[in-house]
């Protein structure tokens, strides 16, 4: 992939893809957490569906400890956080110290909110500092193809939790025409086009990738795969 190592592209790639993870996920959280504060205490076993995840929690007291702050499990934010700080790491002479500084910060405070009265105030430097990660992104890698490889993760991940949150179709549209106009940048083959095709045919028509959810998934989440021949 150019002058960026088949290593450095997967950790970039992953990068990418978990520290939006962790800043969607965890403002899809707030949502659901609202609304058990609501009377609507099993709420969050809509959001554990809709992340295809067991409830092994059984009250929402129990999820919003172990979803958040579980560290066996690789589906929890805190897992979540450790992965995108780990791929930081790898490539940290790519994206910079500024860079990983903020992923740095961004778990500090996650780990500093543990046991907080106020949840979604302690929570919120997380989402300042991850936001302020992409900043560092935009701003300070002097590579290009790295910056379109992070953002390739951000956008392909954004999508896909959009997609199983059922997310306005106009917002959906809008995060896809991003990532096409990511990778118009990119050379040639480095995007799967066959699977790419199957989101443009599926979000061609509003809402239609409801009734072929599965698929547009699969295609999503193989989008940078090599293409058969």
């Amino acid at each position: 992939m150019g002058t960026i190592s088949v290593e450095y592209s997967s950790n970039l790639y992953w990068l990418g893809r978990y520290a939006e993870r962790a800043y969607t996920t965890l403002n899809t959280f707030f949502n659901y957490h609202d609304k058990s504060l609501d009377k609507e205490k099993n709420s969050y076993r809509e959001f554990l569906d809709n992340l295809d995840i067991k409830d092994k929690y059984g009250d929402h007291r129990h999820f919003i400890q172990g979803y958040l702050y579980d560290n066996a499990d690789c589906f929890t934010i805190n897992s979540t956080l450790r992965f995108a700080y780990d791929n930081a790491l790898v490539c940290r002479n790519v994206i910079g110290s500024e860079a990983l500084a903020y992923i740095q910060l961004a778990v500090d405070a996650f780990h500093s909110s543990h046991k907080a009265k106020k949840l979604r105030l302690s929570l919120m430097p997380v989402i300042d500092y991850l936001l302020a990660f992409w900043g560092s992104v935009d701003d300070k890698i002097a590579s290009g193809e790295a910056r379109t490889i992070v953002k390739c993760g951000k956008l392909v991940e954004r999508l896909d939790l959009y997609f199983r949150f059922a997310y306005d179709y106009k917002l959906i549209n809008s995060e896809y025409e991003k990532l096409c106009h990511v990778l118009a940048r990119v050379r040639k083959g480095f995007c799967n086009a066959q699977h790419l095709a199957v989101l443009a045919e599926v979000l061609a028509i509003e809402e239609s990738y409801k009734g072929r959810f599965d698929e547009v998934l699969n295609s999503l989440n193989r989008l940078f795969e090599e293409q058969a021949a």
